[in-house]
Parts: C-alpha cells; sequence; structure tokens
C-alpha cells in the first residue's frame, strides 16, 4: 500500500441519491471505476477542528464496508467532514486493476488520492 495525498480530477455520478467517483485523472492517466468496494465519511481530528479539552483524541470515521447505500450520518458538532470512496479502478488496455481510496471535501468540491493498493 502506498500513501499520497496528490489532487485528482473525479468525473462523478449519482447512485441511490450518493454522488460517488465513475472516472479520474491521476499523474496523465484516466482511470475507470469498476466497482466502489466501501465508502466513509471521516471528520477532522479534534487539533484541527480547533477544539481544546473536549476528551476526543482522533478522528471519527463512520464506515459502510462494500455498500453503495447511504452514508452513516455524525452530528454536525463534529466539525468539518469528507467522504472517503475505496475504489477499485482499472486502467489503459490490459485491464490493470489497483484499489485507491479517493476522498471528497464537499465545502470546496476538492478531490484527493490518499491510498493506492495493488490487486
Amino acid at each position: 500500500m502506498w500513501e499520497f495525498d496528490e489532487a485528482v480530477e473525479v468525473r462523478s455520478g449519482v447512485v441511490d441519491g450518493i454522488e460517488t467517483p465513475e472516472q479520474f485523472l491521476w499523474r496523465g492517466r484516466l482511470w475507470r471505476v469498476c466497482a466502489v468496494e466501501a465508502q466513509w465519511v471521516e471528520t477532522a481530528a479534534w487539533w484541527e477542528r480547533g477544539v481544546i479539552g473536549s476528551g476526543v483524541g482522533a478522528a471519527t470515521a463512520t464506515a459502510v464496508a462494500g455498500s453503495s447505500a447511504a452514508v452513516g450520518v455524525l452530528d454536525a458538532d463534529w466539525g468539518p467532514q469528507r467522504a472517503v470512496f475505496r475504489v477499485e479502478a482499472g486502467c489503459g488496455r490490459h485491464g490493470r486493476r489497483e484499489m485507491f481510496d479517493l476522498a471528497h471535501d464537499p465545502d470546496s468540491g476538492r478531490w484527493q488520492l490518499e491510498r493506492v493498493t495493488d490487486r
């Protein structure tokens, strides 16, 4: 597994009322999403939210593994949220496939590539 923090261009569509990635451009290559393996919502860690003495020691995520159903609901007090999608995507004629974690910030509309895992 490789960790990244790179902006990517994503074309998305709506599945079951949720915006999900369909394809993305990363380092000059077009990757087509074959399957959304999991999706979840992450909130900013307490030290990034500016909350001191809250007793919360780490980022909180609600996982919805293997489902394109509605993402878990978190309290509004938890601060900024972003959706993360673990997708299987293929590139090129030979059908090379890998797993990607793509994060979407709904406030800015930006997408980030966070992880890549070989299949």
